[in-house]
């Protein structure tokens, strides 16, 4: 992310703005030509690949979960007439445990997943689970370093540059305070995390699992120590969970004044539908800023019931239609310089440096957040 400076940013939303305004109507995702043909050879492969992943007829794919997936699922098979996708809507650290568990047995059901890479996730391709995506991405409208934000290569999450890819950019939303009892501007920095005012009032998801906690409490611990940590997750008596819907409903209902990795943007989309959760707001401080590619990294399984399948939906997703749709419904950013962000709150700030929260070498550190966690708040 330390190549993300305020002339990038300006140049690069220059070049969207009037590659909007000047690019001619796309094609349909599944014409040759679409989104840039460099010519017949690379046409006919693709219309290869669209025949064959239609006679396999499925694509069975794992996504975060949200409604909003489903409708841009929807979009691709409107796309791709004769694939239908089998969408199994799971956290990643509740389905590797399964998906362990069926590849010992030999069963092999899911082709492609887009989700979150931290901790477990890394796991998969540790255990030679999923293929290299940088030999699956394959049309070469889609390789171009003019269309990428920071190039194409900086989607490779990983230290080999090949095994997953993110094509997507956010800044994680950490830290949240219930307005109705926090006043705006108290807290303005980490530190006013600890403040006495604030003891027992605060929920975090909980830092010893794989879940919404370890992240901000891994950018804690990097910016002020463990002893830090102590004395804001002990000393202040935080409070713990590990389901994401309860953290973001104690939050929406004012059980707790501040939340840190403890409100889902796409849970909290379901409050606000009904009302509620508009009591919630962002807090944005230099100490735990990072981002990533969030809930949308996409790899391809090994042994892929539908591989045809799954590299065209991959491919798909790239072009510039696929990036729009799923940015739309996934509630993220597209680091594509021709896509408008879904989300513009959530575009890293132009001239600031962040921690890429995905980032293979992040993963050690996470892990240690972890440990210390165990021994602070207990086992």
């Amino acid at each position: 992310m330390a190549g993300f400076t305020r002339r990038s940013f300006i140049q690069t939303t220059v070049a969207a703005g009037i590659g909007a305004a000047c690019a001619p109507a796309a094609a349909p995702a599944g014409t040759p030509g679409a989104a840039g043909s460099t010519g017949a050879a690379w046409e006919g492969e693709w219309n290869q690949l669209i025949a064959a992943a239609k006679k396999e007829g499925k694509l069975a794919l794992v996504t975060y979960p949200g409604p909003g997936y489903r409708e841009a699922i929807a979009v691709f098979e409107a796309a791709f007439p004769g694939i239908t996708v089998e969408q199994t809507p799971l956290n990643a650290s509740n389905f590797v445990p399964r998906w362990q568990q069926e590849r010992k047995a030999g069963v092999y059901e899911y082709d492609a997943m887009t989700s979150t890479w931290a901790i477990t996730p890394r796991t998969m391709a540790e255990e030679g689970g999923i293929v290299p995506i940088r030999q699956v991405i394959t049309r070469p409208d889609l390789l171009d370093d003019k269309v990428w934000l920071g190039g194409f290569d900086k989607g490779f999450l990983d230290k080999d540059e090949k095994w997953v890819y993110a094509s997507f950019i956010e800044r994680r939303e950490d830290l949240w305070i219930n307005t109705d009892m926090v006043a705006d501007g108290e807290i303005k920095t980490v530190d006013d995390l600890l403040n006495p005012k604030w003891k027992g009032k605060i929920l975090t998801g909980d830092p010893r699992a794989h879940g919404g906690g370890f992240s901000p409490g891994t950018q804690l611990r990097l910016a002020r120590g463990e002893e830090f940590l102590k004395r804001l997750w002990k000393d202040q008596e935080c409070a713990y969970s590990r389901d994401n819907r309860q953290l973001t409903e104690f939050m929406v209902r004012g059980r707790y004044a501040i939340g840190a990795g403890a409100v889902y943007r796409d849970i909290l989309i379901e409050f606000t539908a009904q009302g509620l959760g508009k009591n919630l707001k962002r807090v944005d401080v230099d100490d735990i800023d990072s981002a990533g590619g969030g809930r949308n990294i996409v790899w391809m399984f090994d042994k892929a019931p539908d591989p045809n399948a799954a590299k065209l939906f991959i491919n798909w997703l790239l072009t510039k239609e696929g990036q729009t749709v799923w940015s739309k419904h996934g509630q993220t950013n597209s680091r594509r310089l021709d896509v408008e962000p879904a989300m513009p709150d959530l575009m890293p700030v132009p001239g600031k440096n962040y921690r890429n929260s995905d980032s293979w070498d992040m993963v050690p550190e996470f892990a240690k957040t972890q440990e210390i966690a165990r021994a602070i708040v207990g086992s």
